[in-house]
């Protein structure tokens, strides 16, 4: 069992690989997906477990700032159509049901973007954007990797941050302001 300051200790850990993976990702392809998204006539989001929940940012994100966006499975969401863009979060980039989803996009003309630790997997090599969250490779003093642990620095941490830069390089590029997101936020609560 850790003592407080080993988790203390722990925590900060995590922050720092997230800093390091967030640092680590190419600001072309985060101005790329910027750019294929404001392009769009509609945005849709899909994703499976975690790297789904948390990529559903990227959808409230985009209506807040007045963008029309649907999550992939809800009831409400229409048909995709060439003109619109199906942004796809994946920790791996090759989930079977998300790939389909891609291949469905791309047949009926949509763009496909992905978020993901992988851009040479299946849904990346069918995406016109990736943004690609880089690993971290961990070495102890001695050379070894020690076993990887559920709360050190996860590409899920980061996607949500790459949905909000997102969110502030497309809000900066619109001219949308903090009062206009309130505006669009929900009310219905």
């Amino acid at each position: 069992m850790m003592n407080k300051m080993d988790r203390i200790a722990q925590r900060a850990r995590t922050g720092q690989e997230d800093a390091q993976m967030l640092a680590g990702i190419d600001q072309g392809q985060l101005d790329a997906m910027v750019d294929a998204i404001l392009e769009a006539k509609r945005i849709f989001v899909a994703g499976w477990g975690r790297a789904g929940n948390v990529g559903r940012i990227l959808a409230m994100d985009c209506s807040q700032i007045g963008l029309q966006s649907y999550c992939v499975g809800d009831n409400g969401t229409p048909s995709i159509q060439p003109g619109d863009i199906l942004v796809i979060s994946s920790g791996s980039g090759n989930t079977k049901t998300m790939a389909i989803l891609a291949q469905q996009a791309k047949d009926h003309g949509a763009k496909l973007g992905l978020i993901s630790a992988n851009a040479d997997s299946t849904i990346g090599r069918l995406a016109d954007v990736n943004v690609v969250i880089p690993k971290i490779e961990h070495v102890r003093g001695d050379g070894t990797r020690p076993q990887p642990t559920s709360s050190g620095g996860s590409e899920y941490h980061v996607i949500v941050m790459v949905c909000d830069m997102i969110r502030a390089y497309a809000m900066e590029r619109l001219g949308v302001t903090f009062e206009d997101v309130v505006y669009n936020h929900n009310n219905l609560e």
